[in-house]
Order: structure tokens, then sequence, then C-alpha cells
């Protein structure tokens, strides 16, 4: 296989990866939480994710590793002496039914890295690091990727503590229960890393589709997401069709041209509709409120903007046609993220020397590099996505592509200790 030749070629420098134990590890921790029929359940703090951190820290205690744990409950584990650090990063939590890969396959590759160094005989001039950033996803506590956010002073403790979930639970009293809770004296901010790398699938379907072993994202697109209000009148089912002000035809009228809008310019945007409430939501009553949430994204904060003013445009003109009145407010927007030109460089040569065919591309997700990129040289690397599923139980990414991801991992890190 192509690899084993790439694997020959750490070892040449000293390096050798355990595949084997890489794999095993991936899968043993990448189950915890999972249920065949539905998906990875790890929603941050959860005993799901709590029982993954745990199994991580055993695994960091048994290499030796110093850690630590932040003001936001990230584990920060590091190996070796350097003055100055390589990090390598990514979660554990998950979406509610989400994939195996998604996350799980960035920290276990940065865990097999610190692993092999510290039985290698190379001292580098570097100390190696692996975060695991808390609550990633966002699908407890939003907005998502709070824990790089907090350690890296995007936000303040006091707003990331108070968040509250579902439940009423705020971040601050589940991180005080769940023994990750740290000092701020731990924050990233406070001692930043000299690179940070991510590697993570795809998820999309560009790599899969045209044939590439992996990706180099130049950036993270810009994001935008809004709340629509559809307000009608509450009425009896019984009532008559033409006579009604049903808020969930503004809802359903808005999801369709939206989508035509999208598709319409779907090479430099997209747009979700991820979130629907209906009030009171009873089978047999005609509601007087719907909300839905819409999700914009791209690489050109014109497009953003743009698909802005239709969405508000088009949820006027809806509310025109149905008597409806419409109210709509920005819930947050993320600004697009370019990587260090130099370290994706150093990606994109390594690729080649190692015979991988790669191609440079945008994230169309959120990832904790984007935050950390405000405080250290950053950049990602991606491995296919079979079809581009994510965030699914159908996520799948093949074991060949983890293992190139893992040892282009390897020769990015060997690379950036060299500069």
């Amino acid at each position: 296989m192509l690899y084993e030749r790439a694997l020959e070629r750490l070892k040449s420098k000293g390096l050798n990866l355990d595949i084997n134990s890489f794999l095993r590890t991936f899968n043993r921790i990448s189950s915890i939480g999972w249920v065949e029929s539905y998906g990875s359940t790890r929603l941050a703090l959860t005993n799901e994710h709590i029982m993954a951190r745990r199994e991580l820290l055993k695994e960091l205690e048994n290499i030796g590793a110093k850690v630590l744990f932040d003001e936001a409950g990230n584990i920060i584990a590091e190996v070796g002496s350097g003055s100055r650090a390589i990090a390598i990063g990514s979660h554990l939590d998950s979406v509610p039914g989400g994939g195996r890969f998604d996350g799980v396959f960035g920290i276990i590759a940065g865990l097999e890295i610190l692993r092999a160094i510290v039985k290698s005989s190379l001292r580098l001039k570097h100390k190696l690091m692996l975060v695991d950033f808390n609550n990633e996803e966002g699908s407890r506590w939003n907005p998502p990727l709070l824990g790089s956010a907090l350690s890296v002073g995007v936000y303040t403790r006091d707003f990331v503590y108070s968040r509250l979930d579902s439940n009423g639970v705020t971040f601050g009293e589940a991180l005080e229960r769940s023994g990750f809770k740290g000092s701020a004296e731990n924050n990233l901010s406070m001692n930043p890393p000299r690179f940070y790398i991510e590697p993570h699938i795809e998820q999309g379907p560009e790599l899969y589709r045209e044939g590439y072993d992996i990706g180099i994202p130049q950036g993270i697109v810009g994001l935008r997401v809004l709340e629509l209000t559809f307000k009608g009148r509450q009425d009896h089912a019984s009532s008559h069709i033409s006579l009604r002000r049903d808020p969930v035809v503004g809802l359903s009228k808005a999801v369709l041209r939206l989508r035509e809008y999208a598709l319409k310019n779907q090479d430099k945007l997209r747009i979700t509709v991820g979130y629907i409430s209906v009030d009171p939501g009873k089978f047999n009553v005609v509601p007087a409120l719907s909300k839905i949430t819409v999700d914009i994204r791209s690489y050109d904060s014109q497009v953003i903007d743009e698909a802005t003013k239709y969405t508000i445009k088009v949820a006027e003109n809806i509310g025109g046609e149905e008597n409806l009145s419409v109210d709509y407010k920005e819930l947050w927007t993320i600004p697009r993220i370019v990587f260090d030109p130099e370290v994706t460089s150093i990606i994109e040569e390594s690729c080649r020397d190692l015979g991988f065919k790669c191609k440079r591309m945008w994230s169309w997700a959120g990832h904790d590099a984007q935050n950390m990129s405000r405080i250290t040289k950053t950049a990602m690397i991606f491995v296919p996505s079979v079809e581009g599923i994510s965030h699914s139980k159908d996520e799948y990414t093949r074991e060949e592509d983890l293992v190139k991801g893992l040892i282009l991992l390897a020769e990015v890190v060997l690379r950036l200790d060299e500069i």
C-alpha cells in the first residue's frame, strides 16, 4: 500500500508509528456513546463524554504525559522539554446521533504522535502538546467552540460559565461536577504553542469524489446565523383554509425559496435551516408562531451579506403574501479565517514527498482551529469522508485514509520542529 512506503520514510527518521495500536485505540474510544441504530452521542460533559475523556487520560498517563486542565475544561497534555510547543488538537464531544470519526480522529492521531515520540530516541526542539477541546460542537451549550474560545480569550469566563443547556444547567455547573475544571493560568492564551495542527475528517464530498488522499484547508469559511419568526393567528384545525394566517406556511415557503437561492450559488454558498419550532405545536391547532434558524456560510463576506439581505427580503415578502408579521435577528457572526501560509505550504510539501495526492480547499465547517489561529500559526489536515456524510451514524472514513492522515501529521510535526 502507498502508506507503507511513507511509514518506512518515517522509520528512517527515527519515528515508528504503531498503526495497529492507533486503530485499536481509535475504535475503542470512538465506540463510547455509540448506539448502532442511532449513532454517537457524547454531548459535552455528559456521562459518555466524561467516560471518553477519562479513557484518553489513561492513555496519556501510560506515556507519562504531563496533563493540565484550563478554566474551560480543556485537556492539555505535554511531552518533551522544549520551551515552545507544537500542538495537535481536536475534540471528543459529538452531536446527538453523530458519527465515530468527527473529532475523535484528530485526538487519537495526536495521541499516537505523542506516544511514538516518547518511545523513540528522537530529541525534538519543541515539546509536543495534545489538546482535547471542550464543547466544540455546541450541541449542549451555544455558541459552539466554547472551550477553545475561552482558552484563547474570545469569550469571558462569565459568559461561557453562564451558558444554559436545554435542561437549565449552566456550563459552569456541569464543569464543576465533571472534575475537569482547571485554572486560568493554564489557558492557552497564557502560553501559546508555536504551531497548532488540527487533523479532521473533511465533512464534505470533495476529497472522496475527486480521488484525493488529503485536503489542505486554506481557512474556514465565514458563518452567520439568523433567526426568523413568523407570527400568525392561532385557530382551530376546523377553520377554513382560505381564512388562516398560518405561520407554518410562512416557514415552509421560506425554506423552499432559500434552498433555490442556495442551489443557484452552491459553489460559494451554503444555506441551512437547521432548527424549526412551532407554538403551541398541537396536532389540532393552527399555530400562532413559528421560528427557524438560517445558517449562512461562504468564504466571501460579500456573499454572506447578500444572502442575509435576500433572506430578510424573502421573509418580508412571504409575510405580505400570507398576512403574517415577521421578525428577524442575527444570533451570531463568525468571520472567515485564513490559515498560516507557511504551515499550509509545509503540509503540501509533505504530501508531495510522501506521495499523497492533495488538494487546497476551504473548510465549510467550523473548528477550534479558527480560535487557535488568533494566538498561533495554525493549519488543518483533512482526510476524506465517504460521500461527504458527517454528523450522522453513516459518517465513515476508510482506515487507509485515517492512517495516511496520521502519517502526514507525523511528517509535518517533524518538519515544523526543524524550523
